[in-house]
């Protein structure tokens, strides 16, 4: 025991380093992404300064030629900035027309170069301004800033590693003592995960800011110089506005010229032309907290008089935003990596040794819990745990291909034909989600017949070679036939597992069982596509599906491997029972309203939120891919949280239905709240965190007032229902993006929402009739 522990906790430290290591990269990243943008910048701004100069020359039929103002105007820019060596105008050809050197010849076959084009009334290039400048400061500044990151790193992975070993070692030493189990669900393993989290969280937020500090102390006098650069500009433009006579208090164009500038460079805040008194002539007054950087309007030749200034103000806080936005997804990173670290535990101790620790846990507390003289109840494995790791890993291959599919079956699709390639696009999902709705329930009893391991083992084969066959033949036709080959695959293992987590579990624990199997696919759910999406994008969709067809193979292999043989029993045919019409299996007490009124709008509002309205809503309002899936990840994170504590506490209690009623309650009114919200991401945010809480308190006790009815029936009508049972939630998740797609047109996104959030209210509310009815025909009885 004292070993396997060890073990975990080796386990959970690995995690955490990886994690931690990670971040120190993506972090640094963040901060040199920032600093090269800064220090690069402003000499593009002179390459586009010189550009449009020699285009204005052209236009007034003035040669590129070295006896001529422009080389003049060139030198002086040159000399504005101290890190340039040398201003080029080429021809369209290569061939260099002016050069002003300002550093030594040999520093133009070094350091970095800065291009803009010289076009002319046409739009045709006809010359390039370029110019040569010294980058050995700017490497020098992101060495500084890589030493940092590493002192802040280092020490941080030796304490949370100390720390999970200190803190394992004294649980060993209290398991030796014999001293009772900790009162929590999982012990010592519990502790061991929890503490990992916590000290995780503590590392990553001394990372961000010992990483802030250096970057805000690296970056900032580049930002000043960038800055510098781009008043410069602004002054001069509005200098050639007053020598045009155009009054000083009369200029327009500032704002907007203020707006563009701060959508290239977000640290831009506000701009203003001051009159010498001071008064403000065009532009927004600085606020307070901004820091100015200003520069003279020189007109009248140069340097006799001069017609005020350019005061623009940096705002410090936007790489601040940047850095906390990175350490949020890396606390979302954090996460992932823990939960996919217990997805696996039973795979990095093996069957033997994850059974060992789920065991003495099970022991430890009933000699704990029971009363004295009592008889101890035999430990057994449940069916969930054994099937648990190769759903797992099956759920995980089919999700690694969620972020590329759309946009890989769009760039292969046919433009020639009469749909559109964007139509097509969705063909390869539509064809995927009606074939599993449409297996579920022929493959419940087949399921039954061949046996839960044979069926699992050969769906997730049948799953890896479409996977396998999307990575060998990259076509539109071989795309559509590999997903279709996937879904009866996916069919297969999902009709498989669940059976497993039903068939080894009993009445007083089915809903725990089956949020298991609920646990593995959402875990599987928030591991695979970031996962996913990074192998598309470092080596293409077809090595992402030969990745996710070799995790599919895997998964074969561990059912194979962990999942116990059925007996003999099992391997026999069921005998052959006259299976109830889908009309009498809807006349069972309450299970018309359940399914109805439950299963399939829950899974409707899941899909047509999730999958398709939150999407196309957050990029309307203008938020990227990173904001989008941020929030995505709250449903599941939330659903892998509380989905194992609402089982427990339903099978406790003995109150499903008022379970399944309470949390479509909750989602549907969580939905609904988006009609008088504006819909932003804060609120998204809030409403994806009601439909998780609703449907964690829902999901799982619903499953097993299914399976308990199913269970009292004979063997292939019980088959029959729990196949109409899954029909019906497949159908929901179908329907959804359609449903959303109709609406979202029609009415908008907060009343497409809030119509989808009525019918899951109003389905929970008369699932509740139903229960109170058949509580009222009971007590009569």
């Amino acid at each position: 025991m004292t070993r396997l522990l060890w073990r975990f906790a080796a386990m959970l430290a690995v995690i955490c380093a990886a994690t931690l290591l990670a971040g120190g990269y993506l972090t640094e990243n963040t901060l040199r992404s920032a600093q090269q943008e800064a220090f690069t910048d402003r000499f593009m701004l002179a390459s586009q300064r010189a550009a449009t100069a020699a285009e204005n020359a052209l236009a007034l039929g003035v040669p590129l030629a070295p006896d001529t103002p422009l080389a003049g105007l060139l030198a002086r820019e040159a000399a504005l900035e101290p890190a340039l060596s040398s201003f080029v105008i080429d021809s369209a050809q290569g061939e260099p027309l002016l050069a002003v050197t300002v550093g030594q010849p040999a520093a133009m076959q070094g350091g970095a170069q800065a291009s803009t084009p010289i076009r002319n009334d046409l739009g045709q290039t006809v010359a390039w301004a370029r110019l040569h400048y010294d980058d050995s400061a700017l490497s020098a500044a992101q060495q500084r800033l890589h030493q940092a990151v590493l002192w802040a790193v280092w020490p941080a992975l030796a304490l949370v590693c100390a720390a999970l070993g200190l803190l394992c070692g004294g649980l060993v030493a209290r398991l030796g003592r014999r001293h009772r189990p900790l009162g929590l669900p999982g012990g010592e393993r519990a502790l061991l995960t929890v503490a990992s989290a916590l000290l995780l969280g503590a590392a990553l937020a001394w990372v961000g800011w010992q990483a802030g500090v250096a970057g805000r102390a690296s970056i900032q006098p580049d930002q000043i110089a960038k800055a510098q650069a781009m008043v410069r500009s602004s002054a001069a433009l509005i200098a050639r506005a007053l020598e045009a006579g155009v009054p000083a208090d009369a200029l327009v164009g500032v704002e907007a010229h203020a707006a563009a500038l701060h959508a290239q460079s977000p640290e831009i805040a506000e701009l203003a032309f001051l009159a010498p008194d001071g008064r403000l002539l065009a532009g927004t007054v600085p606020a307070e907290g901004r820091l100015p950087v200003r520069a003279p309007v020189l007109t009248a030749a140069g340097q006799e008089r001069q017609a005020g200034e350019v005061v623009l103000a940096l705002d410090p806080g936007v790489l601040t935003r940047r850095l906390q936005a990175t350490l949020l997804d890396l606390a979302f990173l954090g996460a992932i990596c823990l939960l996919m670290a217990l997805e696996l535990l039973a795979l990095g101790l093996g069957t033997r040794g994850a059974r060992a620790l789920a065991a003495a846990d099970a022991r430890r507390n009933r000699r704990a819990q029971a009363a004295p003289g009592a008889a101890a109840q035999p430990w057994r494995t449940t069916g969930a745990a054994a099937v648990r790791p190769a759903l797992f890993l099956f759920m995980l291959a089919e999700e690694l291909t969620r972020p590329f599919l759309p946009t890989w079956a769009r760039a292969l699709a046919p433009t020639d034909g009469p749909l559109s390639p964007n139509l097509l696009a969705s063909l390869p999902l539509v064809v995927f989600l009606a074939v599993v709705a449409l297996l579920q329930w022929p493959l419940a009893a087949w399921s039954e017949r061949l046996g839960r391991r044979s069926g699992l083992i050969l769906g997730a084969l049948l799953g890896a070679a479409g996977l396998a066959l999307a990575a060998a033949l990259p076509g539109y036709a071989a795309l559509v036939a590999a997903r279709l080959l996937g879904a009866v695959g996916f069919a297969m293992v999902f009709v498989s597992a669940q059976g497993a987590a039903i068939d080894g579990s009993a009445s007083h624990d089915r809903a725990r069982s089956l949020a298991q199997f609920v646990r593995a696919i959402l875990v599987a759910g928030l591991c695979g596509p970031p996962l996913g999406g990074l192998a598309a994008d470092r080596w293409g969709a077809p090595a992402a599906f030969a990745l996710a067809a070799c995790v599919a193979l895997l998964a074969a292999a561990v059912a194979w491997r962990q999942m116990p043989a059925p007996s003999r029993a099992v391997q026999q045919p069921v005998a052959a029972v006259q299976g109830l019409s889908w009309s009498a299996m809807l006349r069972q007490p309450g299970l018309g309203a359940l399914l109805l009124g439950c299963a399939l709008p829950a899974k409707l509002l899941l899909a047509a939120l999730c999958f398709y309205l939150l999407p196309m809503h957050l990029q309307d309002m203008g938020y990227g891919s990173a904001v989008t899936g941020r929030l995505q990840t709250i449903y599941p994170l939330t659903m892998v949280l509380l989905v194992p504590l609402a089982a427990r506490l339903a099978d406790r209690w003995r109150r499903r239905g008022s379970f399944v009623v309470v949390g479509g309650l909750l989602a549907g009114a969580s939905a609904m709240l988006a009609w008088p919200m504006d819909a932003d991401p804060m609120q998204l945010a809030l409403i994806l965190l009601g439909l998780g809480l609703g449907q964690a308190l829902s999901i799982t006790p619903q499953s097993a007032l299914v399976a308990d009815l199913a269970r009292s029936l004979p063997a292939r009508q019980g088959a029959g229902l729990l196949g109409l049972f899954r029909l019906t939630e497949r159908g929901g998740s179908a329907l959804g993006p359609a449903l959303g797609a109709w609406l979202l047109p029609a009415v908008g996104f907060s009343p497409a929402l809030a119509v989808i959030g009525a019918l899951v209210l109003g389905g929970s509310l008369a699932y509740g009739c139903s229960l109170s009815r058949q509580k009222a025909l009971r007590t009569r009885g």
